[in-house]
């Protein structure tokens, strides 16, 4: 639990909710999260609503794990929130989904040290399901 209370610390500008382990909240009340608790960590999912049922959408990974992009499959900037980050190409099993991106966020402040990661990736089969993902990492609220 300690953990937690980190994060809360550092991501309250991205994660709206962190100290108790839930997701983000979003700006548009109309999106809801798909969320999986594990003992040392949270996943939220939130599909795109122009493609529910086919596995394409964003999600925010928040615990203990180490995630490195593969620096060479940089495509492009963007935010988090209001974070900004550095999206990678992701890569898909049998490039399903050939414009997934994948980012850790940063947070000012954030120490090198700490054990609290986290992760963002979107998974997206063509330009159009990547930028509505785009759209929702925009969503994330901001405190």
């Amino acid at each position: 639990m300690k953990w937690l209370a980190a994060a809360a610390l550092m991501l309250a500008p991205v994660m709206a909710s962190a100290q108790t382990g839930s997701c983000p909240e979003l700006k548009n009340p109309e999106l809801k999260w798909s969320q999986r608790q594990g003992a040392n960590y949270t996943i939220c999912y939130l599909e795109l609503p122009s493609s529910l049922g086919s596995g394409s959408g964003f999600g925010v990974y928040l615990g203990n794990r180490t995630f490195k992009p593969n620096k060479k499959a940089r495509a492009e900037k963007g935010t988090v929130g209001s974070q900004q980050v550095q999206w990678f190409k992701k890569q898909t099993v049998n490039n399903a989904r050939p414009y997934s991106r994948e980012a850790l966020v940063n947070l000012p402040g954030d120490k090198p040290k700490s054990k609290v990661r986290i992760y963002t990736w979107i998974d997206a089969a063509t330009a159009e399901q990547l930028d509505e993902a785009f759209g929702l990492a925009r969503q994330v609220a901001v405190q």
